[in-house]
Order: C-alpha cells, then sequence, then structure tokens
C-alpha cells in the first residue's frame, strides 16, 4: 500500500491526460478527484499512436498484460502500436474504478479556478470546491489555461481541417486485409494534401484480421471559409469539431470525387467506404506553444498545456508525460500541501516546459511548410 500523501488534488477534464495523471497520483498515494464535465465514453475519437510502457509508467499499472484488469489492446503494423481513443479511455475508466482514492464527478462543469497561498479553488454551476492543488486536464479549450495564462488563453486555428473517421476491416476488400501495413505515416498527392492511414483495434477491442478498424487522417487547408460560415471558427479560435451530421451531400460528393481523383488503392478504397458509410467528422486543428506550465497551485496536463499538430504526433505521450512530472514531483516534495505544493509544481513547470515548447515549434514549422506547399501547388483549392 502507498504512503498517504499531504494534501489533496482536483484534476479539471476525466479525458485521457487527466485519467492517467489521477490514477497515478492516486496510486501513489494522495486523494484525488477528477471534475469531467462529459458522461459516459460519448466522446468518440479516432486512433492514436501509443507507449504501453509509458501508460503504464504513468498509471502505475502495466497496460501490456492482464492483471488488475485486462490489457490495453493495440495493433502493431510494424513501426508503431496504435489503439483508439475509446479502448484507451475504456482501459483507464476501468482502472479508475478499482484505484483507491480516486473519485470521479461526471456532468461537473468547472468555469473558474483560482487560488491563493494555501489552496487553489474551483468555481462551477453545480457549487465550489477546493483542493491543495488544480491540474488543467480539460484540452485545448482549457478553462484552465485562462487562469494559469491569462495573456494567452486561447488556442489558435492553424490553418487545416483534418477529415477523420473508422471504418470496420471487414467493410474491406479481402485483398487489405491481408496487407501487413497500409502505408502508415504519411502519403501526400499533387497538391501536398496529407493523408495517414494506420489499422486499429476494432471497436470492442478486437485486433484480429478482419476484425480489426482502420483509422485515417486526411488535412484539408481549404475549408477555412466553411469553418467560419458554420461556427467552427470564430475570430480565429476553433469553437468544436465539425460532426458528421454538419457535412451535406454537397459536401460529401465533392470530398468522395476529392478522394478518387487524388489517391488510388487502399487509400482511394477505404476513404469512399469511409464517406459513402457517412463515417467521416472534421477536426479543425488548434495549436498552442505554451509560456508556462502553472501559476501559483494551478498547472495544466496534455493539450491544455500545450497543443501541437497530428503531423508531429506524440500529443497523447506529451500528455503522459507531464502527468508522469507531476507524479514525481508530488512524490518528491512529500504530497500537495503547504510550500509541497507549490515547489512541487514549480519543478514540473522547469521540468516539462522546454520539452513541451520544441514539441509545439516543431509543430508550428511543419504546419507553415505544409500550408506553403499547399498555396503554391496548380491544384490547390485553399
Amino acid at each position: 500500500m502507498a504512503r498517504r500523501l499531504s494534501g489533496d488534488i482536483a484534476i479539471v477534464g476525466g479525458s485521457l491526460a487527466g485519467l492517467a495523471t489521477g490514477i497515478g497520483l492516486a496510486r501513489a498515494g494522495i486523494s484525488v478527484r477528477i471534475y469531467e464535465q462529459s458522461v459516459g465514453e460519448e466522446r468518440g475519437g479516432t486512433g492514436l499512436g501509443v507507449d504501453r510502457a509509458l501508460i503504464s509508467a504513468t498509471t502505475g499499472v502495466d497496460a501490456r498484460k492482464d492483471g488488475v484488469i485486462r490489457a490495453l489492446p493495440v495493433v502493431n503494423e510494424g513501426y508503431r502500436e496504435t489503439s483508439t481513443w475509446l479502448a484507451i479511455y475504456r482501459w483507464l475508466r476501468a482502472l479508475a474504478g478499482v484505484t483507491d482514492g480516486l473519485i470521479i464527478t461526471e456532468s461537473a462543469r468547472i468555469e473558474h479556478v483560482h487560488c491563493d497561498h494555501s489552496r487553489a479553488y474551483l468555481e462551477g454551476p453545480a457549487g465550489h470546491a477546493s483542493a491543495s492543488i488544480v491540474l488543467g486536464a480539460d484540452g485545448y479549450r482549457s478553462v484552465v489555461r485562462c487562469t494559469v495564462s491569462p495573456e494567452h488563453p486561447f488556442a489558435p486555428y492553424s490553418g487545416f481541417l483534418l477529415w477523420r473517421g473508422l471504418v470496420d476491416e471487414s467493410c474491406v476488400s479481402k485483398r487489405l486485409v491481408g496487407k501487413l501495413s497500409l502505408g502508415g505515416e504519411r502519403t501526400i498527392c499533387a497538391d501536398a494534401t496529407r493523408l495517414v492511414i494506420y489499422r486499429v483495434p476494432g471497436r470492442n477491442g478486437e485486433t484480429a484480421p478482419g476484425a480489426r478498424a482502420i483509422n485515417f487522417a486526411w488535412y484539408d487547408a481549404s475549408r477555412t471559409s466553411w469553418l467560419h460560415d458554420r461556427g467552427f471558427l470564430v475570430d480565429g479560435e476553433v469553437t468544436g469539431s465539425v460532426p458528421n451530421s454538419a457535412i451535406d451531400d454537397e459536401l460529401r460528393r465533392e470530398l468522395l470525387k476529392l478522394a478518387k481523383q487524388r489517391w488510388s488503392g487502399a487509400a482511394s478504397e477505404i476513404l469512399s467506404i469511409a464517406i459513402e458509410q457517412n463515417v467521416v467528422f472534421g477536426t479543425p486543428l488548434a495549436e498552442y506553444l505554451p509560456e508556462q506550465m502553472s501559476r501559483g497551485r494551478i498547472a495544466l496536463v496534455g493539450d491544455a498545456a500545450h497543443v501541437a499538430s497530428p503531423m508531429v504526433g506524440a500529443g497523447f505521450v506529451s500528455g503522459l508525460l507531464d502527468g508522469a512530472a507531476i507524479i514525481r514531483a508530488i512524490e518528491q516534495y512529500g504530497g500537495a500541501a503547504a510550500d509541497s505544493g507549490s515547489r512541487a509544481l514549480e519543478r514540473y513547470d522547469k521540468e516539462r516546459l522546454g520539452p513541451n515548447r520544441n514539441h509545439v515549434l516543431e509543430s508550428l514549422a511543419q504546419t507553415r511548410d505544409l500550408l506553403h506547399s499547399v498555396a503554391q501547388s496548380p491544384y490547390s483549392l485553399a
């Protein structure tokens, strides 16, 4: 049994980074409450590259084998392991359910956080709460970031919309099911548009050939006006994802035509199935370069702290590294109460700010280069 550490921690946001960090902190011996505004697992998501060793190190439970709970399902096409947002979320929620000292409160919208020298405070429609430390793990539209970096609170739009989705492997040709790899990281057509395709576990974690799913991400730089007109982009800030219900028949026909013109083989087949089955949705990409990771008794982890394009990858990995660093700092100083909490967050900021800035700077450079390539292309629709 882990020793009890001083103080308690509140985490705003119960997605992947928030859950993993909360589990690791609770297993290290500190009381944790996670406030999540959603209910259940309806947030969706698609594929992610995963590092099961890092997930294990952050949570304190081995994700690679059955033990406390079943092992995390992954697929490996030969160059990295992949899973889905939903499979990882289900694994973390199952682990949270058997973790002592961890409470998850759903339908709990937090609208403001602040702190003084001894406590941090949370406010929302359901009332007020406090903790020794508040961690913001509430994503790229973070409320907590407004307190940590009030002069730089929003993650601006990067210039790309990502068309995304999952296709059941049972829907594709037998020829594709038998291929060792679908090409993976980057397929670029003549007008510099980028497409990423790889396999992931099926909707219930299946990893056998024919029962898996196929993840795709299509970078589209021609939709900025479309996003503005429909309210998904306001004053340079992304307001949310584009549900498949917002893709009308005209746009669906256009996307299908473009998919067949730009790609052939596996890419064309997978995109055509996704568009025809109406499983495509859109994610306007944002990027955020952090100036600081903490302020007083409040700190940020994951996409609340830094947002990079999927082009440079490692978004989930960066969030886990943040969580692991928070846990180490809390353990080193004996908890989150009194001076221990503020000193731990100072150490965390010092350790993670530099690597996260470098990651986002790489993202910004790649985005700039790809947008330039699109603008210079004679095929560009932008």
